[in-house]
């Protein structure tokens, strides 16, 4: 299993607990009676409890009985979230990234992060995106992959994309207000993190590194490739 579905089990799983929290009491409920009330042995009564042996009687059968309608319950549930999901995949993307850890975050899908993403894709390497244009990262919304849909100058964005645990912050904006301010909002949660920002205007590049920047890009047709290899370095 990879990570990334890891994490998407682990987010199921947790946006489900009080579900399976419910079907799991149920059956220790079963499991008890069985073993207790009835006199079972430990194995019997779980076999019981899960329906792997038969067991005549009145609680027998409304176990029987109620249990169907738990389950049902549960898969019906569970299929709603999912659908739920998929009409608003904004959320799921949202809360996928607060689980991140040791990841890469892209600040700004422009035509530098969208090619910093593929590449991540490519070499399987974990990552968020911030990008307040829905527009822009749609397929990756509709894949299910870690985004933040809101403007990274927001303190809830860089907080959502879990920035505190990120290993390296790549600024790919091509707003240089966004880039001094993301700068200095990242290295006040994130002291060792590696920062890259990409700016237009070298005359900011000082002030950029004075914010807590570990590398400051230049505009030029190169970034990417120059992204890159520090990455492989790292």
């Amino acid at each position: 299993m990879s990570r990334h579905t890891w994490l998407k089990t682990r987010l199921m799983l947790k946006d489900n607990r009080g579900i399976l929290s419910v079907l799991f009491a149920w059956f220790m409920l079963g499991f008890l009676v069985y073993r207790f009330v009835h006199g079972l042995s430990l194995w019997d009564a779980l076999r019981a409890s899960l329906f792997c042996k038969t067991v005549e009687g009145d609680f027998a059968n409304a176990y029987n009985t109620w249990t169907q309608g738990i389950i049902f319950g549960v898969t019906f549930s569970l299929l709603f979230q999912n659908i739920i999901a998929k009409y608003n995949p904004e959320r799921s993307c949202r809360m996928l990234a607060k689980e991140m850890h040791g990841h890469i975050v892209v600040v700004g899908y422009s035509n530098l992060g969208h090619r910093l993403v593929q590449y991540f894709r490519k070499e399987n390497m974990p990552y968020c995106v911030i990008e307040r244009d829905r527009d822009k990262v749609d397929d990756l919304l509709r894949e299910g992959e870690a985004v933040v849909v809101d403007n990274a100058c927001q303190l809830d964005a860089i907080e959502d994309a879990n920035v505190a645990e990120a290993k390296v912050v790549i600024v790919a904006s091509n707003n240089l207000e966004t880039a001094l301010l993301v700068t200095k909002r990242v290295r006040d949660r994130n002291k060792t993190c590696r920062i890259i920002a990409r700016c237009f205007q070298d005359e900011f590049v000082e002030i950029l590194e004075s914010l807590g920047a570990t590398e400051v890009i230049s505009s030029s047709k190169n970034a990417f490739e120059n992204i890159v290899i520090r990455m492989r370095d790292s």
